[in-house]
């Protein structure tokens, strides 16, 4: 499995606070049988990207550590974005493994921009393909749901957290992400990992729940090939996603499960 949103880059954001802490990460990864990791920390705005070097001296020394530690995980660089109108690609990391096509975007946890949909229709129309990370997370999607089906469907793409499938942050959100599966709107299936213990690096057990739920191929498609495809930069093979028709949602009370568990 490759994993691609983790916060496993020592002390640069909230996840790996010191090289001690990544390794741990690394090998949890490991054991659970992930054999990629793409190092995405937080890029809140345009001139963090002006770290570009240090994330670089960080993801080498983390390798380094990896291999005299004998853990065989492959590891890359990209960023997790949040969302702002005036989006860059001219550093090498706001693409996930300088692919230059393919990138994580991060919503504003209560509300869906007003100026995303437009932006993601000349973005795409330029060959830049946003991967709208942990949406089932988001109030706007827990609120409009069907709008997660109009994204895909104009050309973006969805990865869902691990936990979320596996009621991490309660039935409310384990019921939307379950829904996106159901609509094949699900492209990518991630730990969005920050520690060994609260927020792991572990895939497994939620691989073998999608295989035993929606087959083993789409699992397959979901951990393996689709985070394969995007490191390269190639072209995904995507079933077809299906509307939802729009539900009343209780998402005032998943948005609380989601700031309790994230304080």
């Amino acid at each position: 499995m490759i994993d691609i949103h983790t916060h496993i880059l020592p002390g640069v954001d909230d996840g790996a606070q010191n090289l001690t802490n990544a390794v741990k990460m690394l090998e949890q990864a490991a054991a659970d049988g992930i054999k990629g990791i793409v190092c995405t920390p937080h890029i809140l705005k345009k001139s963090d990207f002006d770290k570009e070097a240090i994330y670089f001296k960080r993801l080498e020394t983390l390798k380094k550590a990896g291999q005299e530690s004998g853990i065989p995980v492959e590891l890359y660089l990209g960023s997790e974005i949040y969302i702002q109108p005036d989006l860059s690609f001219e550093s090498r990391m706001s693409t996930l493994n300088n692919n230059g096509k393919y990138f994580l975007i991060e919503f504003p946890m209560s509300t869906i921009p007003r100026f995303a949909a437009e932006m993601f229709f000349a973005l795409i129309a330029d060959n830049r393909i946003p991967i709208i990370a942990h949406p089932e997370r988001y109030v706007g999607f827990l609120r409009y749901p069907e709008f997660a089906f109009e994204f895909v469907n104009r050309g973006a793409l969805l990865q869902v957290n691990a936990g979320s499938l596996r009621g991490k942050l309660g039935s409310e959100i384990r019921q939307l992400a379950y829904k996106f599966m159901d609509h094949n709107l699900v492209h990518f299936i991630a730990s969005d990992c920050h520690d060994v213990e609260r927020r792991s690096c572990k895939l497994k057990e939620t691989y073998q729940l999608v295989a035993e739920k929606w087959g083993e191929m789409t699992a397959n498609s979901i951990f393996i090939e689709n985070p394969k495809i995007v490191l390269e930069g190639g072209e995904l093979n995507l079933p077809m996603p299906s509307p939802i028709v729009k539900e009343t949602a209780t998402w005032k009370n998943a948005f609380k499960k989601i700031l309790k568990y994230w304080k």
